[in-house]
């Protein structure tokens, strides 16, 4: 009896990790220098199927929206902060499909705030599905900030970064030239050449 209950534990187990696994992960958050000193960064996102009880197949993901936060700590003052905030909506993602999500941060940009790594001194990643918040991955934000921490300077990036707002850019508006390696991006919806 013993020998049947531990493969049908092992099976029932493995479908309950995988029932509970967000339907959008982030794999990783990559920054990279490109051209003129142009910050590219890379978010590597996994489509692990649609558990929502509403979805249309369980194999597709729609309407996820990526909202990346970048902080950089100002050297020329104490514990004062930049931030830079930028979305995407990705229209949909099959269940297994690999798809990166890049913005870009112009040199320029680097130059005056005088940022002085690729890196941010913190960041995180918001996903939505169906405009509803999914819990916080630890992959989705810098490895020194908490999930209560990170919510805290969500809420100072939304307050005080309009002075910074639409700089940092969805590849789709970056130019061609500052780019450097893309690859596998997923549908994206534009809502700027609808309105």
């Amino acid at each position: 009896m013993t020998k049947f209950c531990i493969p049908f534990l092992f099976i029932f187990a493995s479908v309950l990790v995988a029932t509970a696994r967000e339907p959008i992960t982030v794999d990783r958050v990559d920054f990279n220098s490109t051209r003129d000193n142009w910050v590219q960064v890379e978010i590597q996102l996994k489509c692990n199927g649609n558990s929502l009880p509403e979805a249309r197949d369980r194999r597709f993901v729609e309407n996820i929206k990526v909202k990346i936060y970048l902080t950089y700590e100002l050297k020329n003052a104490e514990a004062e902060f930049d931030f830079y905030t930028s979305e995407v909506e990705i229209v949909i993602m099959e269940q297994g499909d690999d798809n990166n999500v890049y913005f870009y941060l112009p040199g320029l940009i680097v130059e005056r705030d005088k940022l002085s790594k690729t890196n941010p001194d913190y960041y995180f990643v918001d996903i939505y599905i169906n405009d509803v918040l999914q819990p916080q991955q630890d992959s989705a934000r810098s490895s020194r900030l908490s999930s209560e921490v990170a919510l805290s300077m969500k809420t100072k990036a939304e307050a005080e970064g309009d002075k910074n707002a639409h700089i940092l850019m969805p590849v789709y508006y970056a130019p061609v030239q500052y780019l450097g390696q893309i690859e596998d991006l997923p549908v994206f919806l534009r809502r700027d050449v609808r309105e």
